[in-house]
């Protein structure tokens, strides 16, 4: 079954990605939207988030290339999202991982 891409248009007070990025699941389009504006209201500075990103692809990258898995860039983005929440005080990690859990 192919997946159908979902086109988010961003809001245009949007500075962080004018592209219209697309999805493949609603939730990539959700985490995404979550991640720019909670760094547009100030909650993290955008190149903190970036900077979880590129850490969350290049440990995916170091890990034996048989062991990956499919790539899935939200994956990577969630991944960055959950870490830059932490790091920044958004959410405590037992709340997180509570949030996860349902």
């Amino acid at each position: 079954m192919e997946a159908t891409a979902i086109t988010a248009s961003l809001h245009e007070s949007c500075i962080t990605d004018m592209n219209a990025p697309t999805f493949d699941a609603d939730w990539q389009r959700r985490v995404f939207g979550v991640a720019v504006a909670l760094s547009e209201f100030g909650h993290y500075p955008w190149d903190a988030f970036q900077q979880k990103l590129i850490a969350a692809i290049g440990a995916w990258e170091a890990i034996p290339e048989a062991e990956q898995g499919i790539w899935q860039y939200y994956d990577h983005w969630l991944a960055a999202l959950e870490l830059v929440l932490l790091d920044h005080g958004v959410v405590a990690e037992d709340e997180l991982r509570a949030l996860l859990r349902t």
